[in-house]
């Protein structure tokens, strides 16, 4: 029982810390891109910023709106992050770690992720507040529409490894990473990612028509963090993903080690925030557009095509 305990504390510990450190570069990068300074007043060179966020946010007040279902608004942020950080336990960090003895692991991780919208619901619903509600709303038919192109996405490659394991699908991409043959379905999703973690430019959640951040709109304190928190490591958990199940996880042909795993989920994460600092945010009905009548139909001919074409190359002498 002791080393599981501090197994799990080696796990998580890093994410935590991670998550502390990635809103620094983010910031660093934002103002990198906007020709201005960023964080650099706390620390050197700003380092020990997100130190003081955070104090900043747990010393505030916890205020909790008028009439809110005072329960549910308690645990919604709770079940966010129980829920994030349970999706990254099952992450195989090295192909000898105990999470690469799931043989379902990639099943589970999206019926976890799909877990993540009934408390985002919540989050908005209990808030007490139409803006919290609209926003939450709106969050939720965002994701559960790119949930599908994301589950068709990784059902194709599903079909190439012949397995749900996650340590199985970094195994046979020792060849050939899979981005190489299926560039298009890594970019799709990608994409896919940016609007299932509600990230700019489908960060469709906050509305400028509103004026507020959406369905966390009535959070504070120690309660908003905990939903920050959930939505970085969310995107730390898509970037872990997509370097995962095509850009052949821990592994370079014989060699492993999981800071190249760490250095590719940099590389993806830093395209999510390259793509905050590039393009305005969409309207909505371009975001529907996009996964309905685009992102929808070609994934659905992948899944078609990518088994076909497997079957036909097996059956060849």
């Amino acid at each position: 029982m002791f080393i599981n305990i501090t197994q799990t504390i080696i796990t998580f510990l890093p994410i935590l810390l991670t998550i502390a450190f990635l809103t620094l570069i983010e910031r660093k990068i934002l103002g990198s891109t906007q020709i201005r300074k960023g964080p650099n007043i706390v620390g050197f060179f700003g380092l020990l910023q997100p130190i003081a966020d955070a104090i900043k946010l747990i010393i505030k007040e916890n205020i909790k709106p008028h009439k809110a279902n005072y329960i549910l608004f308690t645990l919604s942020p709770i079940i966010s992050i129980s829920l994030a950080f349970t999706a990254w336990s099952l992450i195989p960090l090295h192909n000898n770690s105990p999470q690469s003895d799931t043989k379902i692991s990639i099943l589970l991780i999206l019926s976890i992720s799909s877990l993540s919208v009934y408390a985002i619901l919540l989050t908005g619903w209990s808030s007490n507040s139409k803006y919290s509600l609209i926003g939450s709303i709106r969050a939720t038919a965002q994701m559960i529409s790119y949930e599908i192109s994301i589950g068709l996405i990784i059902l194709s490659i599903i079909y190439l490894s012949s397995s749900l394991n996650l340590s199985i699908i970094t195994e046979s991409q020792k060849i050939c990473w899979f981005i190489i043959p299926l560039f298009p379905a890594f970019s799709m999703l990608l994409i896919s990612s940016l609007a299932e973690t509600n990230r700019t430019p489908f960060d469709l959640t906050e509305s400028e028509s509103e004026l507020v951040s959406g369905f966390n709109v009535e959070y504070s304190s120690t309660l908003f963090t905990l939903l920050f928190l959930a939505e970085y490591t969310n995107i730390l958990l898509m970037s872990a993903i997509i370097s995962i199940i095509f850009l052949g996880g821990t592994g370079i042909h014989t060699f492993n080690n999981p800071l190249i795993l760490s250095t590719k989920i940099i590389i993806i994460t830093y395209i999510f925030i390259w793509a905050r600092a590039t393009y305005p945010r969409t309207r909505y009905d371009q975001l529907m557009h996009l996964i309905w009548k685009s992102f929808l139909p070609i994934s659905l001919t992948l899944t078609t095509l990518i088994p076909s074409i497997t079957i036909i190359l097996h059956c060849l002498p």
